[in-house]
């Protein structure tokens, strides 16, 4: 590749060897690329520890009389350095004779080399997309050595590269660790010892950072086969490599697969360092999904940028530092003192946005932006707000977006009025299409306007009050300041009258339903009119939610009928969940305090961002927790965690008091107030009270001698919690009362170090181990599932499930409308069914498995099997039929292996245009396309008509088509014959048994470009003698059955004629 000329130095042989030479040009190879000897040695490990990536090959210029040289070219391989060097000979080096001084020959050869690389320049800034140019040419450099020396796909995306230590074996390691979306890959060459490892995200069971090896941190990355210790010289490395493992984790759970967001590509940034596309996206998918969990948003909602500022707060006349975060329909704040004041702002809500000079309180110099709210004209003023005028600009730019969004919606909407259906936005896994009907039903409102809740009129009154004085000086809707008031309010109990709205706020479902007006109405409409498994189980569930309420007794259908809808709507919206147990516990409290449409969507955000995959099939995120729990009672009561560890508690924490929010063990009036707490906190309230619970009942448990009398006294616990109400409380009461805004008071105050931060970064370690133990789960039922249809070994089957599983994983990360993530949702499918491969993935696995793969006629082997196990004929196979067909050719009975290839020869297997139809004169026969594939069904069905009147199928069973056809060629060829079963095979006729046997001699020699081995020609001529004698007996047996035939005709006729 020709560069801009540079100067250069060269003294001595250095790094470099001559390979050529002339009076003006040199081309020279860096030693340890391809030359021998110690030298060579030393530099290729200087180049590969501090990756200076020199090209293997480089064109130098010399000036005559001059000590310096000009670097022409970089070149990545001998031909393209050859090709370079012989194009300076034809052009350049018969014009320099024409210059009569040697300054204007360095004139002229810098001139047409800088004017060739602007030219390739220019073509080659046409032919990349932004992406690409902005990538820094270390990272191209570093791709192309990871492409290089890793046998990946080419699409592989390298996201970030790191100098870095790999403890393996005895002497340390010094190289490079290349981190792809789908890889872990460490590369080191020192003194010729070459270190290579590469390790998919999805086999990765732990990743920990540990204390240091030679006084530094040091990265522990655990797989089912081993362990890799890493020591990285970037902080920024391990936080990479913890998102990318969690990425990994979500494709197995889910099948959420990495997709880039090329937005990213047009947004204006500031103040942001160079990296390359992939590492900014991912950056930007870590911010995003941070910010949703601080302000709990939509998983829609993207993260545009943040700055750090001042909010003035009026209710104390001071300013507040924090941060000042914007996203596509956002604006909000957080104070960096945690739980001091926090804000947001919808957009759409906002009039104008100004900027401000002067500072509210005294008058001084500011730089300050202030928004107008539409509604009352409320303002909310920013101070010493970095970038200012960017800021603004930005804020303006959002506005308009949202401005022209709002526009294009009122417009479809007028114009789609007409339409009979339509696409709602804001569900798992994509839009889904409801048809457009009256609704059949009336939205339930909240129960407690139907039936009263029992709760004291006073303490309600005094709770309003409260709330009443609280609104007035900080504000209510969204745009309420949230500040330590707040958290403490919240804590004594939200008033009904005002719980709804709190819920819907705070959750951040109000979002999600402004956003899908009438969603959720035509989704339960249709949802209830589907037959499904899911509405099976709600429907068993119903009665047993929340027994003790009226409204959800058998003689009262409202609450019944509300609770059905709103779950069989979420298994809808929601088919990788559907419905879990659980669900409808929390659900018929929801239905008290909101409405049907709002219990709906404090669902929606209860299951899919504030418990993620809690109520999955699985119960993955029950699972996880329990992990984290097991880590908080370590880290806050080491005393208690051996014991509980012991009585086996962690798991009744997580599945019991968790999974229901509480309300298992706790009449639900009480529990509502957790609930309240927790969709204001987030999830870290559950884990705060579970450890206050276990902190308040320390010396009782450490007294049990099993997990029933630890939970008996428990429970006797969770009877004497009472909501805050002066009737409910017993003064002759023995057991000692419990209120329970005390005891969340007291979680907040003693557990206030378990961050949501802490909480989500927890998550994501135990997840790891606890998706790997379900999968070594699942892999052990597959080949519990497959351990008789073939002869291979546990140990074997499991690495072939291996490789399908992570091909599934790649495939499924590409189509999202993939067969094996629908069958995963249907719980009555075989484990061998769940995992299935297409055309290409068989044909190379089964090239490594199997000798066969070296013959030339490979390939049409290969799609002829496939074709044979793909009844359903949709592209793929299941992972009992890829078992079967590798157990036939690489097991040692001969005879399954001519069964199999007698098969793969049959009329139909092998299509017309096979075969070779040739006339004497050696034309070529035309053929019809239509006649072609029917051609193809009829022999097919002739096969298969001789299967049935063999015994395969009964007469009045027999289908014609090429499903049923294929079906019994299939069971004929797996199931297992006895000598007398293999008489009767199907006829082969001529031209087909010699399409056999040149495929038989394809396989014996599997390379005809090369000369043949004396075993290969016996081979030869032996399949020629017994073919030659199978072709005579056919033949004989032909006259034979001819003559038979003519004879029972004669008889036949004689009998007519007696």
């Amino acid at each position: 590749m020709w560069i801009n000329p540079k100067l250069i130095v060269v003294s001595g042989p250095g790094f470099w060897q001559t390979e050529r030479a002339n009076r003006n040009f040199i081309l020279q190879r860096r030693k340890g690329r391809g030359t021998q000897g110690f030298s060579s040695l030393l530099v290729g490990t200087w180049d590969s520890v501090l990756d200076t990536k020199p090209p293997p090959y480089r064109l130098l210029y010399q000036e005559e009389g001059s000590d310096t040289f000009l670097m022409l070219a970089a070149c990545m391989s001998g031909q393209e350095a050859l090709e370079d060097w012989a194009w300076l000979e034809r052009e350049l080096l018969t014009k320099v004779d024409n210059f009569e001084t040697p300054s204007e020959i360095t004139d002229f050869v810098s001139g047409k080399i800088a004017s060739i690389v602007a030219i390739n320049e220019v073509e080659s800034i046409e032919a990349t997309d932004a992406s690409d140019m902005e990538e820094s040419s270390g990272y191209k450099a570093a791709k192309v050595k990871f492409h290089r020396v890793f046998t990946v796909p080419e699409d592989e995306k390298l996201v970030s590269y790191y100098s870095c230590t790999c403890w393996q074996g005895r002497i340390p390691a010094q190289g490079w660790l290349y981190l792809t979306v789908n890889h872990l890959a460490f590369y080191s060459f020192i003194l010729g010892s070459e270190t290579k490892i590469l390790v998919r995200w999805t086999d990765v069971t732990d990743i920990e950072k540990c204390g240091g090896m030679l006084l530094q941190d040091s990265l522990k990355v655990s797989t089912r086969q081993e362990q890799l210790s890493f020591s990285i010289f970037n902080k920024e490395g391990y936080d990479l490599i913890r998102q990318l493992a969690n990425l990994g984790m979500r494709k197995l759970i889910s099948e959420d697969s990495y997709h880039q967001d090329l937005n990213l590509l047009l947004k204006r940034s500031k103040n942001v360092p160079k990296k390359s596309f992939l590492k900014r996206d991912l950056d930007a998918r870590k911010n995003t999904e941070a910010y949703r969990v601080k302000f709990c948003f939509p998983v829609e909602e993207k993260l545009d940028g943040k700055v750090e500022c001042f909010l003035f707060t009026p209710f104390n006349k001071k300013y507040r530092f924090g941060t000042l975060y914007l996203s596509s329909n956002f604006g909000c704040f957080s104070s960096h003192v945690p739980g001091l004041v926090s804000l947001v702002i919808p957009l759409k809500d906002v009039n104008c946005v100004e900027k401000s000079s002067i500072n509210v309180n005294h008058g001084n110099q500011d730089e300050a932006i202030v928004f107008t709210m539409k509604n009352g004209g409320k303002t909310f003023v920013f101070g010493q707000v970095s970038d200012r005028n960017f800021v603004v600009e930005k804020l303006c730019e959002l506005l308009a977006q949202l401005k022209t969004e709002s526009e294009d919606l009122v417009s479809q909407s007028s114009g789609s009025a007409s339409q009979t259906s339509s696409q709602a936005s804001g569900v798992v896994g994509g839009p889904v299409e409801i048809q457009a009907s009256a609704n059949t039903f009336q939205v339930t409102e909240p129960l407690m306007t139907i039936f009263r809740e029992s709760v004291d009129l006073t303490t309600e009154a005094v709770k309003e009050i409260l709330w009443e004085k609280h609104g007035a000086e900080f504000g209510t809707g969204i745009s309420i300041y949230r500040t330590e008031e707040t958290t403490n309010l919240i804590s004594k109990g939200i008033p009904n009258k005002w719980r709804r709205e709190v819920w819907m706020t705070f959750s951040g479902a109000i979002f999600d339903m402004q956003r899908n007006t009438g969603y959720y109405a035509a989704l339960a409409d249709s949802s209830l009119q589907v037959k499904s498994l899911a509405n099976d189980e709600i429907e068993r569930d119903l009665h047993r939610s929340l027994p003790e309420h009226p409204a959800f007794q058998a003689n009262n259908k409202i609450g019944i009928e509300a609770l059905r809808r709103v779950l069989s709507a979420y298994a809808a919206r929601n088919p990788q969940i559907g419905y879990c147990q659980a669900m409808n516990i929390v659900c018929s409290v929801l239905l008290i305090y909101s409405s049907e449409e709002e219990a709906f969507w404090l669902l929606v955000a209860i299951c899919e961002r504030l418990l993620p995959d809690y109520y999955n099939t699985k119960v993955v995120g029950a699972l996880v927790d329990q992990g984290v729990m097991d880590h908080l009672v370590l880290t806050h009561l080491p005393e208690l965690h051996a014991k509980i560890s012991d009585l086996g508690m962690l798991h009744l924490i997580s599945l019991s008091w968790f999974l229901t929010l509480f309300l298992s063990v706790m009449p639900y009036h009480t529990a509502v107030y957790i609930i309240d707490c927790f969709f204001y906190e987030g999830a870290k309230v559950i884990f705060q009270l579970a450890l206050t619970i276990l902190s308040r009942n320390s010396e009782f448990l450490l007294s049990c001698r099993d997990e029933g009398e630890a939970m008996m006294g428990l429970n006797r616990y969770f009877q004497s919690i009472l909501r805050d109400e002066p009737e409910l409380i017993d003064p002759a009461s023995e057991t000692p009362i419990v209120l329970i805004s005390n005891l969340i008071t007291e979680a907040f105050t003693m557990f206030q170090s378990v961050t949501s931060e802490e909480i989500e970064s927890l998550r994501l370690k135990h997840r790891l181990k606890v998706v790997q133990t379900l999968e070594d789960s699942q892999m052990k039922n597959v080949v519990r599932s497959v351990k008789t249809v073939s002869k291979f070994s546990d140990e074997e089957v499991r690495a072939l499930f291996v490789v399908v599983k992570n091909e599934q994983l790649i495939r499924t990360s590409k189509m999202a409308n993939d067969p094996a993530n629908q069958d995963k949702l249907d719980s009555n499918k075989p484990f061998f069914e769940l995992y299935k491969v297409d055309c290409d993935t068989w044909r190379q696995v089964s090239g490594l498995c199997s000798s066969w793969a070296k013959a030339e006629i490979w390939d049409v082997l290969a799609h002829r099997m496939f074709k044979i196990m793909d009844l359903n004929q949709d592209g793929f196979i299941n992972f009992k039929d890829l078992l079967i067909l590798l157990d036939m050719m690489s097991g040692s009975d001969i005879q399954r292996k001519l069964k199999l290839l007698y098969c793969l020869h049959l009329p139909g297997v092998v299509l017309p245009g096979e075969l070779e139809t040739l006339r004497e004169d050696n034309t070529e026969v035309a053929t019809d396309a239509a006649d072609f594939f029917i051609e193809a069904e009829i022999n097919l069905g002739k096969t298969a008509r001789y299967l049935m009147e063999a015994g395969e199928h009964e007469e009045d069973a027999f289908d014609s088509g090429e499903k049923a056809s294929l079906n019994s060629i299939q069971g004929w060829l797996i199931r297992t014959d006895s000598k007398l079963e293999m008489r009767k095979i199907p006829p082969l006729p001529q031209q087909y048994f010699v399409l056999l046997w040149k495929s038989l001699y394809a396989l014996f020699m599997e390379n005809s470009l090369l000369p043949e081995t004396e075993e290969q020609q016996a081979l030869y001529h032996s399949v020629s003698v017994v073919g030659t004698l199978l072709l005579q007996i056919g033949e004989v047996g032909q006259k034979f059955e001819k003559r038979k035939s003519n004879l029972n005709l004669e008889e036949g006729e004689t009998l007519e004629e007696g």
